[in-house]
This record gives structure tokens, sequence and C-alpha cells, in this order.
């Protein structure tokens, strides 16, 4: 039995806090229509390939090929106050997370597609340790999806889709220099699908629906002279969405979601989230705005200092410009907000996270 001292296990407890959670699923694919409208037009995008990542059955909207390119910046924040002593802590960070999608119409029934993003993800930077103990500097989760879809038109109404997805997830923690700057780390490459549906109501009106399997990593940590086994969760979920013309150059978006965080146990409960948009054509432009919300998937009692999720807001806005040769590109801006995210089980170390949020600043270029 390997004994691990004080500061290896407040590290683990970061990383299992981490492992369970899965991470912080992003709403955003990293395209500007995707962070303008603050996920809400994801499930009903029939416009490009990114919708090889969102609704593999909107693929049908594509005439005859279809490539996207973004790229994603997230700047992430937190400040920790502990409410029975003067212990605090600033944990931030900075990341560029890219997306690349790629689809082509094979026949009037058949568009295949492929992508290369990140689904979600947290990293933070400590100033005085993850709980203001001066113990843990770094924290992160990677994730990152590889993924191949294609798109079957049964009628003139209804498509349907599939996805294959391989996912990496990585997870990592380093102790500070009271215990020699350790590095701990695991990764690994996991299978899942998606599978999905779009339904053209009438000209002006379509819905779409997606779920994703979700995905279980089995990790493994170098500990000492041995190692500790972890598993790393992303949950299933089903997003079902609807997209109205309602004037020439005024469309509307709702949608709604629910992930099943409960099916992890560790105190988590399923989200549940909503939102809407608009997309607004001037002339060449094309404007995006959105707003939505999830429900936290902790309470305060179960709720750890690896992971400070709250409910959640985001607010977004962009712009689209169509060039020559119907390129298209596209520059949005979206606020997150990560909630309160009080602290208050048995441990020592409650209290209560402020200025817990995420700036995005997203670049895509279409054609």
């Amino acid at each position: 039995m390997i004994k691990i001292n004080y500061p290896f296990s407040i590290a683990l407890l970061s990383l299992s806090s981490l492992s369970h959670a899965g991470g912080l699923s992003l709403s955003q694919i990293g395209t500007t229509q995707s962070t303008a409208t603050a996920g809400v037009s994801n499930v009903t995008n029939n416009q490009d390939a990114s919708a090889t990542v969102s609704n593999a059955a909107a693929l049908s909207g594509i005439d005859d090929s279809s490539f996207m390119f973004g790229v994603q910046y997230l700047d992430v924040n937190n400040d920790f106050q502990a409410s029975e002593n003067e212990l605090t802590s600033n944990g931030s960070d900075g990341a560029i997370i890219p997306h690349i999608s790629y689809a082509k119409r094979l026949n009037e029934q058949w568009v295949t597609g492929v992508a290369l993003h990140a689904p979600g993800g947290l990293g933070l930077d400590y100033d005085n340790g993850l709980t203001g103990l001066g113990l843990v500097d770094t924290s992160s989760i990677t994730t990152i999806n590889l993924t191949a879809s294609a798109s079957y038109q049964v009628n003139a109404n209804l498509s349907l889709g599939g996805s294959i997805i391989a996912q990496y997830a990585a997870v990592n923690s380093t102790l500070s220099a009271a215990t020699k700057n350790t590095e701990i780390e695991a990764d690994d490459w996991t299978p899942s699908f998606a599978l999905s549906a779009l339904y053209q109501i009438n000209d002006s009106t379509h819905v779409g629906v997606n779920y994703n399997a979700g995905a279980k990593h089995d990790l493994a940590f170098s500990i000492l002279e041995g190692s500790v086994e972890q598993s790393f969760n992303w949950p299933q979920s089903v997003e079902f969405g609807l997209q109205h013309q309602l004037t020439a150059q005024l469309s509307m978006m709702a949608s709604v979601n629910w992930q099943q965080w409960s099916q992890f146990n560790n105190g988590y409960d399923d989200t549940y989230g909503g939102g809407v948009a608009m997309s607004y054509q001037l002339d060449s432009w094309r404007l995006h705005s959105g707003i939505s919300a999830d429900s936290s998937p902790l309470a305060a009692d179960n709720r750890g200092h690896a992971l400070p999720l709250d409910t959640q807001w985001r607010f977004g806005l962009g712009a689209e410009k169509k060039l020559k040769n119907n390129m298209v590109l596209g520059l949005a801006y979206q606020y997150q907000s990560l909630g309160d995210a009080q602290i208050s089980g048995s441990g020592p170390l409650n209290g209560e996270y402020s200025n817990n949020r995420i700036h995005f600043i997203t670049a895509s270029l279409s054609f």
C-alpha cells in the first residue's frame, strides 16, 4: 500500500473532482455563430461543416462541400474566499482551442463530414494554491474529439444522422515547490457515438435533435512509486432546437438540453439548460446574438474546489461577413458566468467563489 502525504492528498482530491465531473462542458464549438448565439444555434445549424459536431443529420443542408476553420480564445478566472479564515486564492488561465471541419455531399441522399474540436475542459493556474494553502499550482483537463459523421436524406422533410467519435482526455495537476513541483498526469482515448435528426416543418421552420452517448475514460496516475486509478466521465446528453425564419432578414432560434451528470454519482445532479438567439441579415453581413443557461450540476455541500461550477449563464454576440468566392469571415464574443459556487461541505475549506467567469473570443472562416 502506498502512503501518500498531505500535499499529495490535496492533489488527488482535485484530480478526483476534475475526473468525476468531466470538466467544463462547452456549449460553443469554436465557430462564430456558435459563440455568438451562446450555443443555441448548434443543433439546428444546417449551413456549414460544423454540423458534423453538433447535428450530423443537418449536414443534409450542404449543397456540395463545406470547410470550416475556427480559433477560440478562452480567458478563465475565479477568486475564492474562505468563510472561516483569511485564506484566499485566485485561479486564472488562457487557452486557444481550434475547430476544423469538412463536409462533402456524395449524392442526393448522403453527406459525410469529419471534424476536430474540443468539447470542453478546464485549466487554471493558482496564485496561492487551489484552496489558498499554496499546495497545488495548476490543474487542468483537456478533451479533444475526432468525429466522423454521415447524414441521410430520408425524404424531402426528414434527415437522419450518426457520428462515430474518438475522444482524447488528459488530466494534469502540478504541486507547488513544497513538494518539489511534482506533476501528476494521465491520458486516454475512448470511443463514443451520437445520433441525430433534422425535420423541415415548412419552408421557414425546422427542428433538430441530437443525442450524444458520452464517454468514460479509465486513467492511471503515477504517484510516487505506484499508481492511482481514476475514471474521467463525460455525460450522455440530449439537445433539441427549433429555428424559424421570421422575416427575410430575421431568424429566431431556441434550444433546450439535458445532461446526465447523475450517472456518475458523487453528489452530481442532472443539468437542464436552454436559450434563445437571433440572426439578422444586413446586406453582406449576418449579425448574431444569444443567451443561454444551464442548471448547476452540484449543490453547495457537494461542490469541490477543483471544479467550482454553479448555475451558468452565457451572453454572446458576433458578426459574419460574406466575402468573394463564397468565403465567410466571422468574429464573436461571449461572456460566461460560472456562478458564485458556494462550498459548504463537511471539510475545513468552505467559502465562496466570485468573479467566476470565462471570456470567449472566436474567429472563423468558412467556404
